[in-house]
């Protein structure tokens, strides 16, 4: 087009999937609708080193790395048995590559006796030079190799700073925008996934990113 570089050009402003992130290799997806308040994304099945951990409802999450407890916090400790396996606490001793994102698969149970129960499988994707041949964790350690099946996955991204009522007020917003879609009866909303790209004393320019996914067929 004899004035694209004038006007720009739809080539241009296509959105494309983030490969590389501050130095990390990403999670690898597909675009496959791109909508100004979310994307319609396709994950391929790939292998995640994963922590499970749980949290009652009345705990709080708090991102911001100076805030009280920060430490103490069950995600926090998560992360860090984490990045003890990519740094060579596995079976090989083998040094893996940090990538992005932090990803959380977030599922809820009610208890008998009244009160929820958040579960949070916290995953490191495995980067590709390590997804044929994955060090496995030490049989001590809560660190387990999980392969995320290939999902079609509804995605909102915002930035800051995330805390719990930061995740739960992007997490309705996603579904009121997905409510009129033809396919809004085939979306998963009994779980949905937390994304953070940075790391947490990075102040400016920080990307979360909240999903819900497309049921599969039994």
């Amino acid at each position: 087009m004899v004035f694209s570089w004038l006007f720009g050009s739809k080539e241009a402003t296509e959105p494309t999937p983030e490969t590389v992130r501050g130095g990390y290799e990403c999670a690898p997806y597909t675009i496959l609708e791109s909508h100004p308040e979310y994307q319609v994304r396709k994950y391929p099945s790939r292998k995640w080193a994963t922590v499970l951990h749980e949290k009652q409802s009345h705990e709080t999450q708090n991102d911001m790395p100076m805030s009280k407890e920060w430490k103490q916090q069950p995600q926090n400790k998560s992360f860090m048995k984490l990045f003890g396996y990519i740094t060579g606490t596995n079976e090989t001793g083998s040094k893996i590559s940090m990538t992005v994102p932090v990803s959380t698969k977030v599922t809820t149970e009610e208890h008998e006796g009244g009160g929820v129960v958040m579960k949070e499988e916290m995953g490191f994707y495995v980067p590709s030079e390590h997804q044929d041949s994955t060090p496995p964790p030490k049989a001590d350690q809560e660190v387990k190799i999980v392969t995320r099946p290939e999902m079609v996955a509804f995605v909102r991204e915002f930035g800051g700073f995330a805390k719990d009522k930061d995740w739960q007020e992007q997490k309705e917003q996603l579904k009121k925008d997905l409510e009129g879609r033809d396919d809004f009866g085939q979306i998963d909303f009994e779980m949905y996934y937390r994304q953070g790209f940075d790391a947490p004393f990075k102040f400016w320019g920080r990307k979360n990113e909240v999903f819900f996914i497309k049921k599969t067929e039994e």
